[in-house]
């Protein structure tokens, strides 16, 4: 087997060619050919759709969560090895006419908009990759627009102080914690039900949140609450006197048994890790605390609790960039996007604070969420706050 192997900007170039010295000959000048034009900026898109795909994938395993990855996988083995899949085999076959033809046979078998939305999309992403490491040339989707999608997205809320608390109340004594964490650091579902004992730093009051658990593949560490920390606290204290327990079933004990933790923080009855039916376990507890919209397809869903963490700190006065840190937000502007959506009465407010005495009244339908933290304790008990302790 012969195999290339030479510079090219900088970058080493390593393939595996033929066992045919000619071949490989032939072949190795094309490459060559072709880094020499991407270093005159004269890339074309005369690239093997299978080899961008494993480099792109490649690079997808080691930056992005294995359920991204999964996704990416199934999408782009639809678009390019399924019953409908486009007719090429190099970049430079695919077109706009080609996906075009390729979204109208998916249409009539019967596809949603967003799944081949999806598709497309994954196959542009993977077009971006290689244009940006020097692959092809340009993305040849760049300029195509998706299908019209009439899906409804689900339109999140974040809690109010009053339904936090009660959520809180009306849980069993070993989800509170749960529900605890996610409202005081807006930590994400698929961090928390991995967090062990080990990711929290007792000493420096703070939980890290490893790069592999991380959602941005970056670590990041959340100060903790004294509340949340004596919980915290207990539950190690707690967790080595944990035990295996026996299920409905032989086949429930062994799975049971299989699963058994005492290294993860949040566990089941059972003291396995929480891991299934969080969801149904959180939308019992709403229906208890008599929240509307907890119900699938509703605005009240676990990640709300996430927004309730964003909406209460910058209410409270905390610093936008801080709390995207917290969050894990690659961007600012995600953090605000998820503060506007959550606070629509923070416009109403806006235009009140003008300074000629404009008023705003808000619609009927619209609640007003608390804003201060303590002026919503102050509203439950009936009392008053001074200016001095609001500011305290």
């Amino acid at each position: 087997m012969y195999y290339a192997r030479f510079r090219a900007g900088g970058r080493l170039i390593r393939k595996r060619l033929s066992t045919n010295l000619d071949a490989a000959k032939e072949l190795l000048n094309e490459m060559k050919a072709r880094a020499d034009r991407a270093d005159f900026g004269l890339l074309d898109n005369d690239f093997s759709l299978t080899e961008l795909r494993d480099e792109w994938l490649r690079h997808c395993d080691q930056t992005l969560r294995p359920s991204t990855v999964k996704r990416y996988r199934e999408n782009l083995a639809n678009i390019l090895e399924g019953e409908s899949a486009v007719p090429a085999t190099r970049v430079s076959q695919i077109t706009a006419a080609v996906i075009v033809v390729y979204r109208q046979d998916r249409l009539a078998k019967d596809a949603s908009p967003r799944t081949i939305n999806m598709e497309v999309g994954a196959l542009s992403t993977m077009f971006n990759y290689g244009a940006e490491h020097r692959f092809i040339g340009s993305n040849p989707l760049a300029k195509i627009k998706p299908l019209p999608n009439d899906t409804k997205r689900k339109n999140r809320r974040a809690l109010t102080v009053e339904e936090a608390t009660a959520i809180f109340e009306h849980s069993s004594a070993y989800l509170r914690p749960v529900w605890r964490m996610f409202c005081s650091t807006g930590i994400r579902r698929e961090e928390l039900v991995e967090l062990r004992f080990s990711d929290i730093d007792f000493a420096g009051r703070c939980i890290v949140i490893r790069a592999g658990m991380a959602k941005s593949r970056k670590t990041r560490e959340i100060p903790l609450d004294d509340e949340l920390m004596a919980m915290l606290t207990d539950l190690r204290d707690r967790a080595k006197d944990r035990e295996p327990v026996e299920g409905v079933t032989p086949w429930h004990t062994e799975r049971q048994l299989r699963n058994f933790s005492r290294d993860h923080v949040f566990v089941t009855t059972a003291n396995t890790p929480l891991k299934n039916n969080l969801l149904e376990k959180f939308y019992a507890v709403c229906r208890r605390a008599g929240i509307d919209g907890a119900e699938p397809g509703g605005g009240v869903d676990i990640h709300s609790l996430r927004g309730t963490f964003a909406t209460l700190t910058i209410d409270g006065g905390a610093s936008p960039k801080a709390v995207q840190a917290i969050l894990g937000h690659s961007t600012l502007a995600m953090t605000m996007n998820i503060y506007a959506k959550a606070t629509e009465s923070a416009k109403r407010d806006a235009i009140a604070s003008l300074p000629f005495g404009a008023t705003v009244s808000r619609p009927r339908h619209v609640l007003a969420i608390p804003k201060p933290v303590q002026n919503a304790h102050a509203a439950r008990t009936n009392k008053k706050i001074s200016p001095k302790t609001d500011t305290a």
